[in-house]
């Protein structure tokens, strides 16, 4: 379940887990969600064949909601198996000036991306452009990684209405601007890439980024999306350029819901080149009863001469109960030189 822009719900599915957001005071509550999982995959690249086991807690999030009228704040503390680190994920103020218009100031996820960014608004396990073997070699980074925006620093104002919802955003950075706008600080990723990509060595990285967003309701259960990303950053010298567009369409009727997503991104290093990354997604999403549900999705990759592949994910939920609810995936991704098999079992409880 897409619910990042996640304002208005007419955009978004309902989802199949409930958050308690436990009230410690009249102006605070918490909540959060555990998330483990078993995975297993056999990957066969040019007659090579490896399989690897894993059985991990994933993620641990805990979210402070801070309500005061017109002003509200947010605090995302969280334990994340993939950097072995506990950080702050979001943290940001909100002003409600009124009649659908909010300012918002501080760490805060990209609205770009009909996938969600936690386990817990996913139809599935895993994520569309992602997969066990897409690692560039040489560099702790992944393709999926440089398709859309993250998480950054910045200041967005956004208006919504019964149906419609638009956003724009100044940050410092999308991809590789890190910390402040136009200053200087350590940026481990996109060093690590220019060098994946032939460039020289870099450390320092300043940046800034624009994001905006429009999503509609289109009526009859269809709703529409479209979002872009600019932003320059500089490495120490090496400039880089990165353009996202992002679109996506949703139909629901009945227990079905269907999704198509298109992303185009470019990256243009000074003195190395451009990097352009075409990638899209179809899913489709029957609940069958109260309790459980079916996903169907179909991805591809396509960076330029370098990568391509595509992934076949089928994947069937079940709540237990309101707050915990188990996840069942199978996919196959096919690559150029072999291809790799996953499956996962993952166990979700929010509070």
């Amino acid at each position: 379940m897409k619910n990042k822009i996640a304002i208005a719900s007419a955009f978004v599915a309902a989802s199949s887990l409930s958050f308690a957001e436990i009230a410690l005071t009249e102006n605070l509550s918490v909540e959060g969600f555990v998330d483990m999982s078993y995975s297993h995959a056999e990957d066969d690249f040019d007659g090579v064949k490896e399989s690897t086991n894993s059985y991990t807690l994933d993620q641990v999030e805990i979210t402070f909601n801070m309500d005061f009228d017109a002003v509200s704040a947010q605090i995302d503390l969280e334990w994340d198996e993939g950097i072995d680190a506990a950080n702050v994920d979001q943290g940001f103020v909100t002003y409600d000036r009124g009649n659908g218009t909010a300012i918002t100031a501080g760490r805060y996820d990209s609205m770009l991306g009909f996938e969600a960014f936690e386990p817990t608004g996913l139809y599935q396990y895993s994520t569309a452009y992602s997969s066990d073997t897409e690692l560039l070699v040489g560099a702790n980074i992944t393709y999926s990684d440089i398709i859309t925006p993250g998480t950054n620093e910045g200041v967005k104002i956004t208006h919504e209405n019964d149906s419609s919802f638009f956003g724009i955003s100044i940050q410092d950075g999308g991809f590789f601007g890190d910390d402040r706008l136009g200053g200087d600080s350590d940026s481990s990723v996109l060093a690590g890439l220019i060098e994946q990509l032939g460039g020289p060595e870099a450390g320092n990285s300043s940046g800034y980024a624009v994001e905006a967003a429009f999503a509609t309701d289109l009526g009859n259960g269809l709703s529409l999306f479209a979002g872009a990303l600019f932003e320059t950053a500089d490495v120490d010298g090496n400039d880089v350029d990165s353009t996202v567009f992002n679109t996506y369409i949703t139909y629901e009727t009945g227990a079905w819901l269907f999704a198509a997503e298109y992303i185009m991104t470019e990256h243009d290093f000074d003195n190395i080149g451009e990097l352009e990354i075409d990638s899209f997604l179809v899913m489709a999403n029957y609940s069958y009863s109260d309790q459980a549900s079916i996903t169907g999705r179909v991805s591809h990759v396509d960076a330029d001469d370098v990568l391509e592949a595509t992934k076949f994910t089928l994947a069937h939920n079940y709540a237990f109960t309101d707050n915990l609810l188990l996840v069942t995936e199978l996919s196959t991704v096919d690559y150029d030189s072999g291809d790799t098999l996953e499956a996962a079992v993952e166990l979700l409880f929010t509070f």
